[in-house]
């Protein structure tokens, strides 16, 4: 008997998830644990694994199909089953959705309470069409719309060069370019970010001499098509003399939305305060380098600041275990287990593996998961585990030049530490001015939880640990 596959909850805190690809098709056999189809929640892509034993009859969801948690994606069951009733069901079980900014003429889904992972099929009157399931399945409905909706004004109404450069970018965007043709992106960056430019562009700015950062792309999603090449041309190079910038509208990925859902009700509910110090960075980066000698010689790869700062952070938490906390409705829980979180941005978001038990781990221990633990965060890759139920947070922006900053407060965490860049400056010592390095940071606290005075002994602490960092080396 034939059944339907639903969309799986594949982390805590999905509601709904994006089709990035199927990897069984129709027709295909499938057994319980085996891996059907990727999808994209609000934090990695994810596989989604069959329930049933079978053949895959019918996929409802299309690839880059948005849908919730509990809408129907697939029918599984026997070879040459009728499934014309189930696909109607599959028809009237999917929830309704709410009204989107970004798709005014669309519902988004939201997960219904009542749906089951799986459906039996019943003989019944087969639809006319199958576009009668995907008119009621999220994600299917208004495909062409939703594309068209997200191109500017010029590329819709006007006719392109070439059918390439019409059909570019209209599969659906996501935000971290997992459906992204390959060769739509340069190698080259405008502001630290890839140039998307279509393949017959790419090829005409070669031919002309025409450095790609230069223009300014009127494609979808900004990207730079044959006309700007030419119109670049034609004015002789006076980027701001031909282009008339548009407003774009950008479809939310789940990722985005889990983002400003979180950090909304953190400001909104958590009374932050902030404590800045400056420290003398000159001793940690010295033994960073007297590390990274070492470990060079030894071919064990490099440490950086940051993995020090982590170590650090782990040993002030022992000792102030107060900011180690987290504010419950009618009491404070103090975590026995220190889990220290290190923001890591990636293309569309932000999102917080963990070092687990960082206290127990060496220096280097703790370079080495957070650089594997990164690779993965940006490869989508990570598990729910691995980014959920930290303790405390580190973020640092100190790569980008930023010199101090305060940050938002990872719920249900009681504090962050906000890191900024190190900086060459003269410093006093001894009653003279000398070339030094400083550091600044700032703590962000629950009041909740943390007091001023608690705050302060934290950092106090940490920054004697900084400027005496021999003691890092220990554990």
């Amino acid at each position: 008997m034939a059944k339907i596959a639903e969309m799986t909850q594949l982390s805590p805190t999905m509601s709904e998830g994006k089709i990035v690809r199927w990897l069984k098709q129709k027709g295909d056999s499938v057994s319980p644990g085996e891996i059907i189809a990727e999808v994209e929640t609000d934090k990695a892509i994810m596989e989604m694994e069959a329930f049933e034993t079978g053949i895959l009859l019918e996929i409802l969801a299309p690839e880059g199909s948005l849908l919730p948690v509990g809408a129907p994606v697939a029918i599984i069951g026997k070879s040459g089953e009728d499934v014309s009733a189930l696909v109607e069901t599959a028809k009237k079980s999917v929830p309704a959705k709410k009204e989107s900014p970004s798709a005014p003429n669309q519902t988004p889904n939201t997960p219904s309470s009542s749906a089951t992972r799986q459906t039996s099929s019943s003989k019944g009157e087969n639809p006319s069409s199958f576009a009668q399931v995907q008119s009621a399945t999220p994600g299917i409905n208004n495909l062409e719309t939703r594309t068209s909706d997200a191109l500017p004004q010029n590329v819709r109404n006007n006719d392109l060069s070439t059918t390439e450069e019409k059909s570019s970018g209209l599969k659906g965007s996501s935000a971290f370019g997992s459906e992204e043709p390959k060769h739509s992106s340069l190698r080259s960056m405008r502001g630290g970010r890839p140039i998307k430019a279509s393949p017959l562009a790419k090829n005409l700015a070669l031919q002309k001499g025409i450095n790609l950062g230069e223009v300014i792309g009127s494609g979808p999603g900004g990207r730079i098509i044959k006309r700007d090449i030419l119109s670049y041309q034609s004015v002789g190079g006076d980027r701001n003399s031909f282009v008339k910038r548009q407003d774009r509208k950008l479809e939310l990925t789940g990722m985005r939305k889990t983002i400003a859902s979180r950090l909304a009700h953190s400001t909104s509910t958590i009374p932050h305060f902030y404590l800045t110090t400056e420290l003398d960075a000159g001793p940690i980066d010295d033994l960073r380098n007297s590390i990274n000698r070492d470990l060079g010689l030894s071919g064990q790869g490099k440490v950086s600041v940051n993995d020090l700062i982590l170590k650090a952070c782990s040993y002030t938490l022992l000792q102030v275990p107060e900011v180690n906390s987290s504010w419950r409705e009618d009491h404070i829980l103090e975590h026995g287990r220190i889990d220290i979180g290190v923001a890591v941005s990636i293309e569309g978001g932000l999102i917080t593996p963990y070092v687990r038990n960082a206290e127990e781990k060496s220096v280097l221990e703790i370079s080495r998961e957070i650089k594997e633990l990164a690779s993965r965060a940006r490869d989508r890759k990570l598990k729910p585990g691995e980014y959920t139920d930290g303790t405390f947070t580190v973020s640092n922006l100190g790569m980008f030049g930023v010199s101090s900053f305060t940050a938002v407060i990872n719920e249900p965490e009681a504090a962050i530490l906000a890191v900024g860049a190190l900086v060459a400056k003269p410093v006093l010592k001894a009653g003279s001015i000398v070339p030094g390095k400083i550091l600044n940071v700032t703590l962000s606290c629950d009041h909740r939880v943390i007091d001023g005075a608690t705050g302060a002994r934290f950092l106090s602490l940490f920054r004697d640990l900084m400027e005496h960092p021999l003691r890092l080396l220990t554990g």
